[in-house]
């Protein structure tokens, strides 16, 4: 859907960045976003089964793999920041204006995610191997991401066809993760469960699937064309070289640190991080307390919790079509808060069921469960999509401080920050848990930990998403917002005068980024920290 003509705002030219990314996404392009999430088949198999094939069947210790495991997903949240800052600048060299500057971070990616997975299946390597192996999957993997969730905004700049790409990644997300809880249970049944081999050959199938699926995404993925605005190389030589001139290591490692951490003076990004980790915190919590909620304050047995995930997995995939539908039209904040408002009632309903669980039968309890979880599992939806939906819009507020865009940068970042915050969230409900009394290895809990238990699950995620939608009252980017900010960008990318703004257009643009509007459009040292502005 083309951007409305705003009075004498919008300038037209023949061609620009934004008429190229403006038009309709094919669906070739559509599914080919989706095989990323597709893709996760890989991860999938990690996460649920790698401590257990290291510590079973390779016979390598509980803390060796668990300082393993640990490293590997650390690197991958410092590196996630360096594949950004590169990914945003292979324009500048022959690679990346011949595959493009995200297609060819993948080249290196794929086959090298592909060869460090799969060493981690194969048995009597010496633990160094493993060691490095670990490492470097995780490495290449934060690239695969962080090309994953710069693309909505470097394919498109329409936020109907950004709410479709977010949605079929949540679809995609939730088909990959249904098939492989499927298969799993047929591949063991073939196969057996007591074998390395079985884990082996599963490992491969989904390595050769999920790099098979990231081939045909490298295909068919679209990435915004090679002009001034992506060719961000030219912003880090200094002031007037045109980006020139040769930057050394170590000033390439500080103006990685710089770019980092200078995105935070960006409001409208500040902002967005309270939805987002608002949302990812709250999920984190019940996911983690799922289990505990479940057998310990339901009396409820582990295979109704496999039968709940098995049922939100397709009634989230049922949902999701709603959901890209309602946020195109009322924009991410609003769809955040309906979702939002949604699982605070239903957290309250679980902490009612709680406290009558021992008072009724079984069957009902596992009924009403359920059924909780569904609504729950809607609202959830709503959150996740508006979150990522809001996520797409940032870049934009980027350009208008930079005026390059930094897809990549963001989505790095992003990625980082949830790695931390998660890890820390994990623990930090591991040491109230022990607090409370909760004994491993038992088949019951302590009345006081049972209530701790109801609290934690019902009302921590209450507060959390209270908070999220308190963020989500600041958030100044609705769809009319943004076309005057895209209006604003294309006329500056035309070589139009910062002096001839409106005053309402300037008002707006202060307001996203937090900076006087002089200070905007590369007039400043958001991203090269010499740059006096």
């Amino acid at each position: 859907m083309p951007r409305a003509n705003n009075g004498n705002n919008r300038i037209h030219c023949a061609t620009t960045a934004s008429e190229a990314v403006d038009a309709a996404l094919s669906w070739k392009s559509k599914l080919g976003y989706a095989t990323f999430s597709l893709s996760y088949v890989m991860q999938t198999m990690i996460v649920t089964w790698q401590m257990f094939y290291f510590t079973t069947f390779l016979n390598v210790s509980m803390a060796v793999t668990a300082v393993l495991i640990a490293t590997g997903k650390i690197v991958a949240s410092v590196i996630g920041p360096v594949w950004g800052y590169i990914s945003d600048r292979m324009y500048h060299n022959a690679l990346g204006r011949r595959f493009g500057r995200r297609r060819s971070i993948l080249i290196f990616a794929i086959p090298a995610n592909f060869v460090f997975y799969l060493l981690l299946w194969i048995p009597n390597l010496p633990i160094a191997v493993y060691f490095f192996a670990n490492l470097l999957y995780w490495a290449f993997f934060a690239g695969i991401t962080t090309v994953q969730y710069g693309l909505p905004s470097e394919m498109t700049e329409n936020p109907s066809q950004r709410a479709q790409l977010v949605g079929v990644n949540q679809i995609a997300g939730a088909i990959g993760g249904t098939f492989l809880s499927v298969l799993n249970v047929y591949l063991f049944t073939i196969w057996g469960k007591d074998n390395w081999e079985s884990y082996f050959n599963m490992a491969l199938l989904y390595g050769i699937i999920g790099t098979a699926v990231l081939v045909l995404g490298f295909l068919s993925i679209q990435e915004r064309p090679f002009d001034e605005s992506t060719n961000v190389a030219s912003a880090d030589g200094a002031a007037g070289d045109g980006g020139e001139t040769h930057i050394g290591v170590g000033k390439r490692l500080v103006s990685v640190v710089w770019n980092f951490l200078s995105v935070l003076k960006v409001k409208e990004f500040r902002n967005y991080l309270g939805l987002y980790l608002s949302e990812e915190m709250f999920r984190t919590v019940r996911g983690t307390l799922n289990t505990y909620f479940v057998i310990f304050v339901l009396l409820l047995d582990p295979q109704t919790v496999s039968l709940a995930t098995g049922v939100n997995l397709l009634f989230g995939i049922a949902c999701v079509g709603f959901f890209i539908w309602i946020t195109a039209r009322i924009g991410g904040p609003r769809a955040y808060r309906l979702g939002g408002i949604e699982v605070i009632f239903v957290f309250l309903a679980m902490f009612m069921l709680a406290m009558v669980a021992s008072h009724i039968p079984a069957g009902t309890r596992a009924v009403l469960y359920i059924g909780l979880g569904l609504f729950m599992n809607f609202g959830i939806t709503g959150v996740v999509n508006a979150t990522q939906y809001t996520y797409t819009f940032i870049p934009d507020v980027d350009e208008i401080i930079t005026s390059k865009r930094r897809e990549g940068q963001y989505a790095a970042i992003n990625s980082t920050i949830d790695d931390i915050f998660s890890s820390a969230e994990t623990i930090v409900i591991g040491l109230v848990l022990e607090a409370t009394g909760f004994v491993e290895g038992a088949q019951s809990q302590p009345p006081q930990t049972v209530f701790a238990l109801a609290c934690l699950f019902s009302f921590v995620p209450i507060v959390i998403c209270l908070v999220g939608i308190v963020f989500t009252y600041r958030l100044k980017l609705n769809r009319e917002n943004h076309e005057l900010l895209l209006d604003e960008i294309d006329r500056l990318r035309a070589g139009g005068s910062m002096d001839d703004v409106t005053p309402e257009t300037r008002a707006l643009v202060e307001s996203l980024t937090g900076m006087p509007y002089e200070q905007c459009w590369g007039h400043n040292n958001v991203i090269n920290v010499t740059h006096k502005g």
